[in-house]
């Protein structure tokens, strides 16, 4: 068997950043369990040691959401790059494969020496048993992630007592299943309901129970195929509605919310938390700045190396709000003025779920933020139930309409305030003399924050884009045009417009049998749901890959690209190319490196 590269020898416990609600702990140094674990402080540390690692660049800080979830919707927009593990072309040893392995065995050894010493500490029973679950959801949780990423890997159930203890043999998914289920279910019982915080870092009972739905649909579908387990996700899901969580009637509300470090725990169950300490960023969050809108630090630097295909572009339905916000709509000029994109540039726009405009801390960081990564959603625990039901009956059931019903009327805006957006602007007279783009205007109308750009050709304003539909709007917003010519040019004059509202308050856009008759037009139905609601939070390529999808459909997207993309950008068809069957796993990593590189050094976190 081949040697692992899993974990070190003694772990050190540190005060981490990403905990920044819940344990605000010291730092320590090197820890021996036979001199530590022994109160409520210590506990609390070894706690901190073990969420640690969500936060960590290798994981949730930036590969797990960025390379490492390449699919259908998004290309990384790096044309100079050959070989990645984005572009399903690398070798075993790469490093951030291996980062990421280590990263998580790192996590379970420290869950693993908490629970071997917990009952050592003297502290009080209830908070005791609270960490224990924590520890022991999260040992299970680091496993998932392993099994669905590398397949059949160590069950790591003890933690490492000698430097000669890394030769672990590979688990059957089947067993690796059942003891997360198993670890799971004890540990519901054991942790604090969410309303016992303010904040969403902590695992709570929502949390355990929308995460084991999550994990029963994965055995529902590839490789293990278990289709008993659609019963256990709607009882988890089940469980999660009962807690009386609910959707913020705002889609892009719920991500300003992380990038201004607010809180909803009614829809946001489980973030990873990214702050700063001492005017450094202490953790990796890389959230709107690999990702996100291309901008200088006048808005707050990002690459914005991730971009849409055309493809998830043109999925969404006219009047779905989700599309311009997942996707952008704008684009950042040097001076951070916003210019709204034209209905062909579609692979120019960027994956902009998260904007750093809207961050509230400050924004000069190039390679980090502060902004946090949603782990689950209540909308992905109302989709996993509208699945898992739909696949026990023989017809779609109510139950599964109202569970994707409720998601839906949020995203066609039906949950807002009785008032409109402004959808589109129409030029009704392009007038003359316009040397550049003038200045738009929308005034009037009942609302608030509609802002648009124009577009000028011949000397007359051709098109105006919208980059911010506002809210609140109960007629139209007057349109006008200022500014359009050069200090000494003559005066453009004559361009009219009018805006046009949405019908988020008289559209209906529910499922029903009579729209939806079967149980695989719900299947398709729900598949794309998830598609418009969860892009590019991470689980695009885990759903494709347990819907049995994840090859057939990159292969349709690298014919698209290559057949239809701007000569610019044909490139993006590089990782859809590379896909094989092959690649519905990642390689495990070479097990050539010293077991020193796998140490965490004692001080500096």
């Amino acid at each position: 068997m081949m040697k692992r590269i899993l974990i070190l020898l003694f772990i050190s416990v540190f005060a981490l950043s990403s905990c920044k609600k819940f344990l605000d702990v010291a730092p320590t140094d090197s820890l021996a369990p036979a001199n530590y674990y022994n109160t409520e402080a210590d506990i609390n540390a070894a706690l901190a040691g073990v969420y640690d690692v969500l936060g960590k660049n290798a994981t949730y800080g930036r590969s797990l959401y960025f390379e490492m979830d390449v699919a259908d919707d998004a290309f990384i927009a790096l044309s100079s790059w050959t070989q990645d593990i984005g572009l399903y072309n690398y070798n075993p040893s790469d490093t951030k494969l291996t980062e990421a392995w280590v990263a998580f065995y790192n996590g379970i050894n420290r869950a693993n020496m908490l629970l071997e010493n917990i009952d050592k500490a003297n502290m009080d029973p209830a908070k005791k048993e609270a960490a224990r679950g924590e520890a022991l959801f999260l040992r299970a949780y680091y496993h998932f992630i392993l099994t669905v990423n590398w397949g059949n890997v160590p069950l790591r159930l003890s933690s490492t007592k000698t430097p000669e203890d890394t030769h672990f043999p590979n688990s059957p998914y089947k067993t690796n299943y059942e003891q997360i289920v198993k670890d799971m279910e004890t540990a519901a019982d054991l942790v604090n309901p969410i309303s016992s915080y303010t904040h969403a870092g902590r695992v709570t009972k929502s949390v355990v129970w929308g995460i084991l739905a999550r994990v029963n649909l994965k055995m529902a579908g590839a490789p293990l195929n278990d289709a008993s387990r659609y019963a256990e996700v709607v009882k988890w899901a089940e469980k999660v509605k009962a807690a009386g969580h609910s959707l913020n009637p705002s889609y892009s509300q719920v991500f300003i919310n992380m990038c201004e470090d607010k809180y909803d725990t009614r829809e946001s169950l489980w973030e990873v938390e990214f702050n700063r300490k001492n005017g450094t960023q202490e953790e990796d969050g890389a959230v709107g700045s690999i990702n996100g809108i291309a901008a200088n630090a006048n808005i707050g630097y990002s690459y914005g190396a991730k971009h849409t295909t055309e493809r998830y572009y043109n999925s969404f339905a006219d009047g779905d709000l989700r599309r311009d916000w997942n996707i952008s709509p704008y684009y950042y000029t040097a001076d951070g003025s916003r210019v709204g994109y034209g209905p062909t540039q579609i692979y120019n726009r960027y994956d902009a779920k998260w904007r750093r405009e809207y961050q509230k801390t400050p924004q000069n960081f190039n390679g980090s933020t502060t902004i946090n990564f949603p782990l689950l959603r209540y909308s992905d625990v109302l989709l996993m139930l509208a699945e898992a039901e739909n696949e026990l009956g023989s017809v779609p059931s109510q139950k599964a309409f109202d569970a994707i019903n409720e998601v839906r009327r949020r995203a066609f805006g039906k949950t807002l305030t009785n008032a409109e957006l402004v959808k589109s602007v129409t030029v009704t007279a392009g007038g003359s003399g316009y040397t550049v783009a003038p200045t738009v205007t929308l005034t009037g109308g009942g609302g608030t924050g509609a802002k648009a750009t124009a577009t000028v050709a011949s000397g007359r304003v051709t098109a105006v884009y919208i980059t911010d539909m506002g809210s609140g709007y109960t007629s139209a917003p007057t349109v006008t045009f200022t500014g359009g010519y050069a200090a000494n040019a003559t005066v453009a004059t004559g361009a009219a417009a009018t805006a046009v509202l949405t019908t988020t308050q008289t559209a209906n856009h529910d499922l029903t049998l009579a729209n939806t008759p079967t149980k695989d037009d719900f299947q398709t139905a729900v598949r794309k749901e998830r598609s418009w609601e969860l892009g590019y939070e991470g689980l695009r390529r885990f759903d494709l890959i347990r819907w049995g999808q994840f090859v057939t459909e990159m292969k349709a997207l690298a014919n698209e690209i290559t057949t239809s993309a701007p000569e610019a950008y044909k490139y993006a068809a590089k990782s859809a190319q590379n896909v094989s069957d092959k690649d519905v796993l990642f390689a495990i990593p070479a097990n050539e490196l010293s077991l020193n590189k796998l140490i965490i050094p004692n001080k500096g976190w």
